[in-house]
């Protein structure tokens, strides 16, 4: 079963439920309220993942006081932050 750890975003394969209320993630436990529980892995919304994606790596350059960033046009750092987003996504799905 796949579950995303709600403090930092990640996927994970669950190994197993336990009574107590904890789950058995990469030979950790973690309590069921800190993971959020996929059925299916494709219920993730990845259009939503996406701008959230371009958005953080927008930020970023943004932030990056490098020169080729500075002198970048607003459209070439957004298809910058698109293609990061694209890129991580498909890293994401296994592909």
């Amino acid at each position: 079963m796949k579950a995303r750890i709600k403090a930092t975003g990640t996927i994970v394969e669950v190994e197993g439920l336990f009574d107590v209320g904890t789950a058995l993630v990469n030979g950790r436990y973690f309590k069921v309220s800190e993971l959020d529980f996929f059925d299916n892995f494709e219920t993730i919304d990845w259009e939503q993942r996406r701008y959230e994606l371009a958005k953080a790596a927008m930020q970023g350059f943004c932030s990056n006081p490098h020169q080729q960033i500075m002198d970048a046009d607003s459209n070439m750092v957004a298809e910058w932050s698109i293609g990061f987003a694209d890129s991580l996504i498909k890293k994401l799905k296994g592909k």
